[in-house]
């Protein structure tokens, strides 16, 4: 389980209120709201667009079971108007990502703001083991830009992600220990990308030998090789035997030689 799965799980469930909200788990019977915020094209114009039917119906199961996703209740009537989660962040292992959607009725009343800044609140107080945490927004959201910045989060990367610019925010002003776990784990992320650059360089030469028709070898040559599929993608390992076991040589969808790491039970 992801080191931020373990620390929600510790803590949840988990309530907040503020001025005019409260946060509270998502419910079965907020399946109605949930699927409104995941189909309408207004919440969804910088969201890759509305969801399809099936996995809106997954969300509606998933979200009452999963720590971390609150329904945003306005206090006064006990209406749903939004959406906050903070889960793992599936760019970088240990890092937090805080996610939110706003039911257009409730845009213009600063409600989105003070729902976010309820649950940035929270996780570092209630979760200070937790690890860093950002949010990610495309660059073309100028409001949900604004909503991260007066919040005191600062921009400290832009990517491309699903064909769009995005734009990465963390908290400002972090304490040290905060700033020494985002440093180990960016060193860590880092170290990672040069051992995959080291085993592409290994695994070219271990494979510079070999035809670019791998069924043109014999018997022998062939019982040389390893016959699972495993790694990424399912990938054939074309390694010879006595490989180093986090290391695989295959084909890229162009034909050319590829390596990654991993071992035979991925």
């Amino acid at each position: 389980m992801n080191s931020v799965d373990v620390a929600l799980a510790r803590v949840w469930p988990s309530e907040m209120c503020t001025d005019r909200l409260v946060l509270r788990p998502v419910a079965p019977e907020d399946a109605t709201v949930v699927g409104e915020l995941l189909t309408d094209t207004r919440v969804r114009a910088f969201l890759g667009g509305p969801v399809p039917e099936e996995r809106v119906v997954a969300r509606q199961r998933a979200y009452p079971a999963t720590p971390g996703a609150w329904a945003v209740v306005l206090a006064s009537g006990g209406q749903v108007v939004g959406l906050v989660t903070i889960g793992p962040d599936h760019r970088c292992e240990g890092r937090a990502e805080l996610s939110y959607q706003m039911l257009p009725s409730a845009w213009g009343q600063g409600l989105g703001r003070e729902a976010v800044g309820a649950a940035l609140g929270w996780w570092t107080t209630a979760v200070p083991d937790g690890g860093p945490i950002v949010a990610v927004t495309q660059h073309a959201n100028a409001s949900s830009r604004r909503l991260l910045e007066s919040l005191g989060m600062v921009l400290i990367d832009e990517f491309e992600e699903f064909e769009e610019q995005q734009c990465l925010y963390t908290p400002g002003g972090a304490e040290d220990d905060a700033e020494l776990r985002w440093a180990r784990l960016v060193g860590a992320h880092l170290d990672q990308v040069e051992r995959r650059r080291g085993a592409q360089a290994r695994a070219t030469v271990a494979g510079s030998s070999l035809p670019e028709d791998l069924t043109v070898l014999g018997p022998e040559e062939l019982a040389r090789l390893c016959p699972a599929r495993h790694g990424a993608y399912g990938r054939v390992c074309a390694h010879t035997v006595g490989h180093a076991p986090d290391l695989h040589l295959g084909r890229a969808p162009d034909g050319a030689w590829i390596a990654w790491l991993g071992s035979a039970e991925e």
